[in-house]
């Protein structure tokens, strides 16, 4: 389970997160929505413990983030951009993390076959295509079977095809009882695997519901997004809001 309560970080009077707070139960899949440059890597970030916020707290499974280590074996991470050395291959990228992780190699092979870079793997990082890198990415953050998975913008640079896989992949790991944090402004992958979503807009929480319920209410996820700046636009006549980052 993930436990966030008013998460808050104040880089200075225009650029901050303010007061997100919300609960993702065992087995769920949650998405953080928003607009690019609104403060969704940076919620991420200290949700991880990569960013310490000014207030607030994240549990974990019942371990709470920057008190110790422990919290570290909750959860496994794929960052928006995550840097392999470019002379490695994708194969010993795998096997250097698997090794670490004291992983069977037989677990290296059968990700890099689920993300369609078997036939890759002894290329090195630097011929691999953004898309190839992104799903070598998956595959590192898939590889130690965590209970929970943090994903920032993990569909970036993929094609459609693998956007599709992606979302297979994400469903069959809903039904091992994994949960699930991911954050993107494609509301398409919302609705077909996330059970709640979070707006974020300008460093706030616009709305945090089911999907069913936002889409109920709303009509669409599209409408809820478009909400989101009309009704900020409005408020913003009135005092002045900052920015997440």
């Amino acid at each position: 389970m993930i436990h966030v309560h008013e998460l808050t970080k104040i880089f200075n009077k225009y650029n901050r997160i303010e007061n997100i707070s919300f609960t993702v139960k065992k087995g769920k899949c949650f998405a953080l929505c928003g607009e690019n440059g609104t403060g969704k890597s940076t919620i991420i970030k200290m949700i991880t413990g990569i960013m310490k916020p000014t207030s607030g707290e994240v549990i974990l499974n019942g371990c709470k983030v920057g008190k110790d280590n422990e919290y570290k074996k909750q959860f496994s991470f794929m960052p928006d951009h995550l840097l392999f050395s470019n002379m490695l291959t994708g194969y010993e990228v795998l096997l250097f993390f698997a090794e670490l992780r004291n992983i069977e190699k037989e677990k290296v092979d059968e990700l890099l076959k689920a993300v369609g870079l078997y036939e890759e793997r002894h290329k090195k990082m630097k011929y691999y295509s953004k898309g190839m890198q992104q799903r070598l990415a998956l595959a590192h953050a898939l590889l130690p079977n965590a209970p929970i998975l943090i994903l920032d913008e993990p569909t970036n640079g993929l094609d459609p095809y693998w956007v599709y896989r992606f979302k297979e992949m994400m469903m069959e790991q809903k039904r091992n009882g994994t949960t699930i944090l991911f954050s993107t402004h494609i509301l398409s992958i919302i609705e077909e695997i996330a059970d709640q979503a979070a707006f974020i807009h300008r460093g706030n929480m616009f709305v945090c519901d089911s999907v069913a319920d936002l889409r109920q209410q709303n009509k669409s996820l599209e409408r809820v997004f478009f909400n989101m700046f009309t009704d900020s636009s409005s408020t913003s006549k009135q005092s002045a809001g900052g920015r997440g980052l």
